[in-house]
């Protein structure tokens, strides 16, 4: 088998395991799910789960990192990189966490909601700050990205009614610095 196709295998066997862990959380607690019962849901067998997980954690933190790497490269090609308040730039993230949605409310009714933060928080400072601009905007963007977990804990708890759209006018009118300048 070629590289190319292992690496589709492999990947269609982590997203297996992603979809079959949201499906078990509908039925009871992280805690309570055996890797025995994760793999027979995702159909794959215990080595493919240990070759790509050490934890039922780091199913969660993987597909985390995944998601923010494919954020990143759809916001470097749309040029979204350029001001981190401009509209198009939290649209942008507000339709990710839409997306992304169920497997978001997952992670926090795991009790790894945390691991959002540190996403937010990782990305943002990557791709805003500069040492050179001083601790004022670093503690600025640690603010925002803080903003941001909170919009959307406080979003999903709410019923997700708004659209991305919506939650970028309400962002900007709580925080009028955030509208473009």
């Amino acid at each position: 088998m070629s590289t190319e196709r292992k690496n589709q295998a492999n990947q269609l066997a982590r997203e297996c395991i992603v979809t079959a862990l949201m499906q078990l959380l509908k039925e009871k607690p992280l805690s309570a799910i055996s890797i025995s019962e994760l793999t027979q849901r995702a159909g794959v067998s215990r080595m493919t789960y240990y070759r790509n997980y050490q934890s039922k954690e780091d199913i969660f933190s993987s597909y985390l990192d995944e998601a923010l790497a494919h954020y990143q490269r759809e916001a470097r090609e749309l040029s979204l990189d350029r001001q981190i308040y401009d509209s198009a730039n939290l649209f942008h993230c507000f339709s990710y966490f839409e997306k992304h949605k169920e497997f978001l409310d997952s992670l926090f009714k795991s009790g790894l909601g945390h691991l959002l933060l540190t996403a937010i928080s990782k990305y943002i400072v990557e791709a805003w700050y500069k040492p050179e601009d001083g601790i004022e905007t670093y503690y600025g963007l640690q603010a925002f990205a803080g903003a941001l977990y909170n919009l959307y804990i406080s979003w999903s708890s709410n019923g997700s009614k708004e659209t991305p759209a919506e939650l970028v006018n309400l962002l900007q009118s709580i925080a009028p610095h955030t509208h473009n300048t």
